[in-house]
C-alpha cells in the first residue's frame, strides 16, 4: 500500500505566495515573453542517471532512521538504523520526469535492501535490546517536487511529497530475541509497515532533493551583462510542467543598471512592446533549448545605445596610436599618405591640421532576424572636424566642423557561440550608406566621405565593433558540463540548443572553446551608489 508523507505544507504555501509576488511584477495583459526556456526529456534522463549514482553512494553507508512508538499501553518500541547490510544495485532503477501540472517526479524502483538496526523494547518485564535486520524488496520510492519563485527572486525546487510502496517488509529477529518479544511481534510488524515512509523517505529527501535543487533551475531572475546592463529572467507566469518537458516564459528584456530598483524583480519598461514569440511543441532532440526573441536582443541593443556604445570618435586623443594619428594629418611629409594627400582641398583650407570624425546614433538600433542571418541597422549622424591652431585668439587649438552627413550602418552578428550559458557573437560592419552630405570644403563630397569612412572602418572600427557584444548571460537552468551546443538564427528569433553530461559521460571532448567570460555577477554583488 502506498502512503504519503507531506513535508512542510506551510513552506509550500509561502513559495506559492512568492510566485504570485514575482508574477505581479511581470504579468500583464498582452505581454509576450522575451525568451523561452525549455528542458526536455533527454535532460530528465540525465538527471535520473545522476540520481541513481547518488543513491548508490549513500546506500553504501547508511539508510538513516530513528523511529519509536508505544506498541501497547505499557510497551515502548524503538528502532535505530545502524548500517546497510545489503543493497541490490543491479535491480535498482531511477527515473526523473515532468508531468502535466504536477511538477518533477523522481521514481526509484526495484529497491531491494537489508538494513541492520538496533531495536529496544521497554515493557513491564524489563528492557530488551539487540540487532535486527530490516529487509524490504521490490520497493518503489517516489518524490514529487515543485519549482517556484522565492521572495528574493530565486527559482527553487522543494519537495512536496514522498511516497513509498514497500513489499515484503520484515524484521528478522534472532531466535533468542523472538522468544522475549514474541507477544509483541504482531504489533511491531504493524508498526514497521505503517511507518515504512518514515524509515526510507528522510534519507532520500536529504540526499537527493538538495542535489536536484542545486543542479536544476537554481538561478536568480537577473544576472549582470557587461558592466552596465541586466537581462531580465523574470517569469510571466508559473513554471509550466508539461509531459516530458518543462517550459518557462521570461520577460527577457535588458535594462540599465542605473535605472534598476532595489528589488531583484524590477522591470524597467522599454519604449517598445514584445511581439508574440512562437515556439513549436515538437522536441529538438536536445536537452535544453532557449528561444530568444527579436525583442530581447533589440532591448539589449537599445541599452547599449543608451550608454553610447555605438557612438565613436576617430581622433588623435581617441586612438592612442601614432600611425593612426599620421593618417589624420592634413599635411604629411614626402610620400606619406594622410588626409591631406587624399583630399588636397582639405590641406589648402586647413594646413597643419588634424582631422577628427565623430558619429552618434539618432535612433535606437533595429534588429532583423531571419533564417541564417542577424542584421543590426543603425542610423547615425556623422560630423567631421579639423583641429587647427588659432593664431588670432592665442588659445591654442580649436575644432572647426567642415562636414556633416547622415549615415546608415548595417552590422552583421557573425560566429554566434554558446558556452557556459553565455551567448556571444562578433559584430561586423557589413556596409554603410551616406546621405545628406553638407560640406564646407569644395571638393569633399559624398564619395570622398565614403572613401574616408571605408578606410577608417577597416583600420579602426571593425576591430572595435567585433568586441562590443561580449556576451549575453542566460540563466543556468541545468547545471551540468556542456557537451555540445548550436546557435541558429531563425525567423524573428534565435534558437540555442545544448546537451550536457557529467563524469565519465563527458569522455568525448567538447567541441566549443572555453568562454573568457566565465564569472557570473548576480544582482547580489551590485551595491547601491
Amino acid at each position: 500500500m502506498i502512503r504519503s508523507l507531506i513535508f512542510v505544507a506551510g513552506a509550500l504555501a509561502c513559495t506559492v505566495d512568492a510566485q504570485s509576488l514575482a508574477n505581479s511584477f511581470f504579468a500583464e495583459t498582452g505581454t509576450h515573453p522575451g525568451f523561452i526556456t525549455r528542458l526536455n526529456d533527454k535532460a530528465f534522463d540525465l538527471v535520473g542517471d545522476y540520481l541513481r549514482e547518488r543513491v548508490f553512494k549513500f546506500m553504501q553507508n547508511e539508510l538513516s532512521f530513528n523511529i519509536s512508538a508505544v506498541i501497547t499501553e505499557n510497551v515502548h518500541f524503538s528502532l535505530v538504523s545502524n548500517r546497510i547490510a545489503r543493497f541490490d544495485e543491479a535491480s535498482f532503477k531511477s527515473k526523473f520526469t515532468s508531468q502535466n501540472g504536477k511538477g518533477f517526479i523522481w521514481t526509484g524502483s526495484g529497491l531491494n535492501a537489508t538494513v541492520t538496526a538496533v531495536y529496544r523494547v521497554d515493557s513491564p518485564a524489563g528492557q530488551s535490546t539487540g540487532h535486527v535486520p530490516l529487509s524490504f524488496d521490490n520497493t518503489v520510492v517516489e518524490l514529487l517536487l515543485w519549482t517556484g519563485v522565492n521572495s528574493d527572486g530565486h527559482l527553487k525546487t522543494d519537495l512536496v511529497t514522498c511516497k513509498v510502496a514497500a513489499n515484503n517488509v520484515r524484521l528478522q529477529f534472532a531466535a533468542s530475541d523472538a522468544e522475549t518479544i514474541s507477544p509483541f511481534l504482531p504489533h511491531i510488524s504493524h508498526f514497521i509497515t505503517e511507518r515504512i515512509e518514515q524509515t526510507i523517505c528522510p534519507s532520500f529527501h536529504s540526499e537527493l532533493v538538495p542535489v536536484i535543487s542545486n543542479r536544476l533551475l537554481n538561478t536568480p531572475l537577473s544576472a549582470a551583462l557587461f558592466d552596465q546592463y541586466f537581462l531580465n529572467y523574470g517569469l510571466l507566469g508559473p513554471v509550466t510542467f508539461a509531459e516530458d518537458q518543462l517550459v518557462m516564459r521570461h520577460r527577457g528584456n535588458a535594462f540599465g543598471i542605473l535605472r534598476q530598483g532595489r528589488t531583484r524583480l524590477n522591470d524597467f519598461r522599454l519604449p517598445f512592446r514584445s511581439p508574440p514569440l512562437e515556439v513549436s511543441d515538437a522536441p529538438t532532440g536536445h536537452m535544453l533549448d532557449f528561444y530568444m526573441s527579436n525583442y530581447t536582443m533589440a532591448s539589449l541593443l537599445f541599452w547599449m545605445d543608451q550608454y553610447r556604445k555605438f557612438d565613436y570618435e576617430i581622433s588623435r586623443s581617441a586612438q592612442n596610436n601614432s600611425a593612426i594619428s599620421g593618417y589624420l594629418r592634413t599635411d604629411c611629409p614626402g610620400d606619406d599618405i594622410c588626409a591631406g594627400t587624399l583630399f588636397p582641398a582639405l590641406k589648402e583650407r586647413f594646413p597643419n591640421g588634424l582631422v577628427m570624425i565623430k558619429s552618434h546614433t539618432v535612433s535606437y538600433p533595429r534588429l532583423i532576424l531571419a533564417p541564417g542571418n542577424a542584421t543590426v541597422l543603425i542610423d547615425t549622424r556623422c560630423d567631421a572636424f579639423v583641429q587647427v591652431k588659432d593664431d588670432d585668439t592665442k588659445q591654442g587649438e580649436r575644432s572647426r566642423r567642415f562636414l556633416t552627413a547622415s549615415m546608415a550602418v548595417e552590422i552583421k552578428l557573425e560566429e554566434p557561440k554558446f558556452k557556459d550559458y553565455v551567448l556571444s557573437a562578433k559584430m561586423h560592419i557589413e556596409k554603410f550608406t551616406i546621405n545628406e552630405v553638407a560640406s564646407l570644403v569644395e571638393g569633399i563630397d559624398k564619395s570622398s566621405l565614403e572613401f574616408l569612412v571605408n578606410a577608417l572602418t577597416e583600420l579602426i572600427l571593425q576591430e572595435e565593433m567585433a568586441t562590443k557584444l561580449k556576451g549575453v548571460r542566460l540563466p543556468i537552468m541545468f547545471d551540468f558540463d556542456q557537451r555540445w551546443a548550436e546557435v541558429a538564427y531563425e525567423q524573428d528569433r534565435i534558437r540555442i540548443s545544448a546537451d550536457y553530461c557529467y563524469g565519465d559521460k563527458c569522455a568525448a571532448p567538447p567541441t566549443l572553446a572555453e568562454s573568457k567570460d566565465a564569472n557570473l555577477d548576480y544582482y547580489d554583488s551590485v551595491k547601491d551608489a
